[in-house]
């Protein structure tokens, strides 16, 4: 099996029959963990959910952003055993052992004697957080400038032909066909302003959906090992 597919399976479960709804419901259960083990600590525990979660508006992840940021964590592995390998390990367990603290502990035994250590394990847990951090770093900037191309720009468009359209309504009836030539032509750019904001809305859900996901995933994770790895 390819580096790319084993990440596929460990975070995008793929058995069959299971979607990203999995995945989601995967991502809600790793938050409800961490607020209730920071539930002493409101601050902790808000700042869990809010690096966690970013507004998606209800949207659901798409292959080709999980891919993304899969393939972006493949072309930075760090050679040899660290999280991946082990959190590959865990998903190993799940079918022979239900306890979740037990699974933790015993992927981390395995792992040590592959010279795995805590500080290796959280030191590489960081690096694909900073490579995904990365990734959306990237995926913002350029959803800015695709936002700024097809909305503001038009959005100038649309106040200076209703600056156009007051000034023909000021003038003598002979004008009035061209004042509805330009009252048809603003209705024209505002639907295709509508059309345009909600592609790339679209995309920017769809973006931190998957984004939420894989990282949600990974913080997850990393609070298990700090809660059952001593």
């Amino acid at each position: 099996m390819s580096m790319f597919k084993k990440l596929r399976s460990i975070f995008v479960i793929e058995e069959e029959g299971a979607t990203f709804a999995k995945a989601a419901k995967t991502v809600e259960c790793t938050k409800k963990v961490g607020s209730a083990k920071s539930a002493s600590n409101p601050k902790k525990s808000e700042k869990l959910d809010t690096e966690i979660a970013k507004d998606t508006n209800g949207a659901k992840p798409e292959n080709k952003f999980v891919d993304m940021l899969l393939r972006s964590i493949e072309a930075n592995n760090i050679e040899g055993f660290d999280y991946l390998e082990y959190k590959q390990s865990l998903q190993s367990l799940i079918k022979i052992e239900s306890d979740e603290a037990k699974r933790f502990q015993n992927a981390f035994a395995m792992a040590q004697t592959m010279g795995l250590s805590k500080k290796k394990l959280n030191d590489s847990i960081k690096r694909y957080l900073q490579v995904l951090d990365g990734e959306e770093k990237k995926f913002s900037e350029a959803f800015e400038k695709q936002k700024s191309t097809q909305v503001i720009e038009r959005e100038q468009n649309v106040a200076n032909l209703k600056k156009s359209i007051q000034a023909k309504n000021d003038q003598i009836k002979k004008l009035q066909s061209e004042i509805k030539e330009a009252d048809q032509e603003l209705t024209k750019i505002e639907s295709m302003i509508n059309e345009s904001l909600a592609k790339v809305e679209a995309t920017k859900d769809g973006f931190y959906a998957s984004y939420n996901i894989v990282v949600g995933q990974i913080k997850g994770d990393a609070d298990k090992i700090k809660k059952y790895i001593v």
